[in-house]
Formats: C-alpha cells, structure tokens, sequence
C-alpha cells in the first residue's frame, strides 16, 4: 500500500469500534468522511493523538491532569473533550464545526502508530458506519462498507490479527475550567472513569 497523502481518507480499527479518519488540517478529507457517513460539516470530529506527552504540550491543563492520570484515561476506551480556547495547536475553524470543544484520543496500537508516522501529524477519528447505524465491528464489514460507501479509503488491518473490539463505542467526557465534568455518551469502562475523575477533584 502507498504511504498516506495530506488528503487521504483510511480506515482502521480502534479498541471500540472500527474507525474513519484523514489528517486534521485536509478539509477536502473532513468532507469526504461526513459526505460518506451521511453526517452534516457543523459535526466537529476526534482527534487522534499518539502519545499523552502532546496533550500535555498542546494544551493548557489543569496541574492536577498529569501524564499518569491520562495514561489511565486513555486505557479505558474513552475520549476526552477539552475547551479549544485552551488549544495551543493551530486547528483549523472549519475543523471545530460549531463546538466550543476539542474532543482528543489516544491508542496504544501497531495500526495507530504506522498511520500517524506516515502523516506525522495528528488525525480525525470516527466510527465507520453511517449515521444512525451501529458501528462496524469486524474486518468483513469494514471492507464490505468500503466498498460501498469508500472505495477510495485506504484499510489499515493489523499484521498480527485483529483483537476482539468490545462494541461499544468510547465514553465521551468533557471537562470544563470550573473542575466540572460532563458525561456525553457512557462506555463500558464508564465507572472506573468515574473513579479516575474524582482523582483530580473533578464533580
């Protein structure tokens, strides 16, 4: 498979659910991944990060989110959603839709780390499926819905076989400056990131 260009859609699987995705400055790529999933542009996207180190460089946290508590965070299937204004990336606007919000993950896997050194920039991440369908959860039906709705995705599968994906799409959490969380959608892991939230006084 060629490397990645700026403007390339992909597809992968994440720990969830298989995902959709192109780097985050191609708005032509942004376009063609709500035009595919059906979903309307003001609908802004995750970003995909590889390592904790740069949620911490790139934005202005609170002292008591460190690198271990994301590092647990992280591990529990979930997102975080984070106010842009404490952005210190240069996101494009038309990337943040109509959100006053960044939502961000990271995975720990072979498939994320070949696609972000071949744009060796962080990425938009969303579930494969159409909107208001449920997530695709094995490799036949991401090729099947490749081929129906993205022939011109790249598909990204794990040399070394694909784990099991829980199904469950990631718990989304938004935390604002008053040390205040939200829950917008609740994952498996939902009460041990409950747990991990109080670790840092958030109510």
């Amino acid at each position: 498979m060629k490397p990645l260009m700026p403007n390339d859609i992909f597809i992968y699987p994440t720990d969830t659910v298989w995902g959709i995705g192109c780097s985050i400055f191609s708005e032509e790529g942004f376009k063609k991944i709500n035009q595919i999933k059906r979903t309307s542009t003001n609908k802004p996207l995750s970003i995909m990060f590889l390592e904790e180190e740069q949620i911490l460089s790139s934005f202005l946290l609170s002292s008591k989110i460190d690198l271990t508590w994301l590092r647990s965070f992280f591990a529990l299937e979930s997102t975080l959603g984070l106010p842009a204004k404490l952005c210190k990336l240069k996101i494009p606007p038309w990337a943040l839709a109509e959100s006053d919000y960044v939502t961000i993950r990271i995975l720990k896997s072979s498939i994320i780390k070949e696609i972000y050194g071949q744009l060796n920039e962080p990425f938009f991440t969303t579930s494969l499926n159409l909107t208001g369908e449920a997530p695709i959860t094995s490799l036949v039906q991401a090729e099947e819905f490749r081929k129906n709705y993205a022939p011109m995705a790249k598909l990204f599968s794990s040399r070394d076989g694909l784990k099991d994906l829980s199904g469950v799409s990631s718990s989304i959490i938004f935390l604002n400056e008053s040390l205040v969380y939200e829950i917008k959608r609740e994952g498996l892991k939902i009460n041990e990131i409950k747990n991990l939230l109080e670790l840092i006084e958030y109510k």
